[in-house]
């Protein structure tokens, strides 16, 4: 499944592992299966994107 496009809210299951990040620049690793974190720099719910290589 292709989501470099799709965006994640904070707290929803992650289904394609890889390097995510979020609208602040914030950049994190995650696995299948894990949630997707609040930002790392405000500790606030946000919005991801898998990140585009």
């Amino acid at each position: 499944m292709n989501t470099a496009s799709h965006r994640h809210k904070t707290g929803e299951r992650v289904t394609e592992s890889g390097h995510y990040i979020d609208v602040d620049g914030g950049h994190v690793v995650l696995q299948a299966g894990e949630t997707f974190p609040n930002c790392s720099k405000t500790g606030k719910a946000t919005t991801w994107k898998h990140e585009s290589v």
